[in-house]
């Protein structure tokens, strides 16, 4: 009896001793390891600053709810025209989602960076979603699809001060002539006419589009699809235009230093009359000023030519969104994950922004409503005949950088027939 105890004892104290063994607290690691190796985190490239911020914290708490198993960290995009993201994928190291235009499609298409969301975008029936200015710009030109769209089609706004037109006694100017006396008039007052951040190169070439549409509804578009010269009709007005802008006092001494923040700033103080931006700057602008602003589409088309032209404005019409790294390590998950980002990011804008230029066919209603300034909008771009383009939206990234440098001399001074002569010749190599 007293070997049979000590056996059982024995016995007892080993399963004991197993229960509690180091093998045991492995397997409970590995369960745990294996449970935070379900959740993915992916790096995501974002404009993420200023009110954009609220916008993407929502669409990624939208997306916990159909994704939970995803978590992205977001890193704030450089203001550089695509620089450091084109750095990242030169060293392979593109992030797994990205936000990009038609012309950063179109060199990382070509270098095998992206990932075609063709069949995600199927699987998901996203087309269905989307109104019918979005789906126009959803394929690429070779009928894939690398990015969603987060945001409708804007167009380009010079916006004005309503009280220093009023108070100097000046024209809202109509056409080109009335904006040309508008530059003389306020230079001749010591307030700079128009301010233009042009420490970033896209917004004098949005300056110089805005000047062909009024002509050439295609604008600068027309040139990157490999039609026409500087030398044609439409083009050589456009540079006499912005040239004589140029020696009235259009810009400011520190234009070429000056950021969107120093612009926005100079402008919301009153010590400009004018600014030009795209449509989406609406909203900083009335937080600031209330009603005390205005947007105009085409003040640079000649005055016989207004009733032709006055809806075909410039900016817009061109692809882009969130789009995915070919060589992500999770790019099934991320491209999924970008396309439905894409829907919730466009939902949060509406609703959080007031957003008056959706992507998407039903949208929530605006938690604060529209403003004013928004609801014109809303109305105007019913009208819309015809829209160009941004310059990230150029597909030839020879002529994009040749145009973006030339249009700083021309802004600087440089001579029509000099600027015609630069631009040709980029131009004929661009297209080589």
């Amino acid at each position: 009896m007293k070997r049979s105890s000590t056996v059982f004892l024995v016995i007892a104290l080993l399963a004991a001793l197993t229960a509690c063994s180091p093998k045991n607290d492995n397997a409970a690691n590995d369960e745990s390891g294996q449970a935070e190796a379900k959740q993915i985190k992916l790096k995501f490239y974002a404009q993420y600053s200023g009110e954009n911020i609220q916008v993407y914290d929502a669409a990624k708490a939208a997306m916990k709810e159909k994704m939970p198993e995803v978590d992205v960290e977001f890193e704030v995009a450089a203001q550089d025209d695509d620089q450091k993201i084109k750095t990242y994928a030169a060293a392979g190291s593109l992030p797994d989602i990205f936000n990009a235009s038609s012309g950063l499609i179109e060199v990382l298409k070509n270098s095998g960076n992206l990932m075609e969301l063709d069949q995600v975008v199927k699987e998901n029936q996203i087309e269905d979603l989307l109104n019918d200015i979005t789906k126009k710009t959803l394929r690429n030109k070779d009928g894939h699809i690398y990015a969603v769209p987060e945001v409708g089609q804007w167009s380009a706004v010079i916006y004005y001060n309503k009280e220093l037109f009023q108070k100097n006694n000046i024209k809202v100017p109509g056409n080109y002539t009335e904006f040309l006396q508008a530059v003389n008039a306020f230079h001749s007052t010591g307030i700079t006419p128009l301010s233009l951040f042009a420490k970033e190169k896209w917004p004098g070439v949005q300056l110089y589009d805005m000047a062909v549409v009024g002509s050439e509804p295609e604008g600068i578009k027309r040139l990157d699809n490999g039609e026409g010269d500087f030398s044609d009709e439409a083009y050589q007005g456009a540079s006499q235009k912005i040239s004589e802008l140029v020696k009235a006092g259009m810009l400011s001494k520190n234009a070429f230093t000056m950021t969107w923040d120093d612009a926005l700033a100079q402008f919301t103080s009153g010590n400009s009359a004018m600014i030009l931006n795209g449509a989406w700057a609406m909203n900083d602008f009335y937080k600031q000023m209330g009603d005390k602003f205005g947007i105009l589409y085409t003040p640079l088309t000649d005055e016989d030519k207004i009733a032709d032209h006055k809806w075909n404005v410039s900016g817009g019409g061109a692809s882009g969104g969130f789009a995915v790294s070919k060589n992500s390590n999770n790019k099934e998950v991320a491209a999924k994950y970008a396309a439905l980002f894409s829907l919730e990011y466009g939902k949060q804008r509406v609703y959080l922004l007031g957003d008056p230029n959706p992507v998407q066919i039903d949208n929530p209603e605006p938690k604060n409503g529209f403003s004013p300034i928004q609801k014109q909008y809303k109305e105007d771009a019913v009208n819309f005949k015809t829209m160009t383009v941004f310059p990230w939206g150029l597909e030839n990234p020879k002529f994009k950088t040749s145009l973006e440098d030339n249009v700083q001399k021309l802004l600087n001074g440089q001579s029509v027939d000099g600027f015609t002569n630069d631009m040709n010749k980029a131009l004929e190599n661009a297209r080589k």
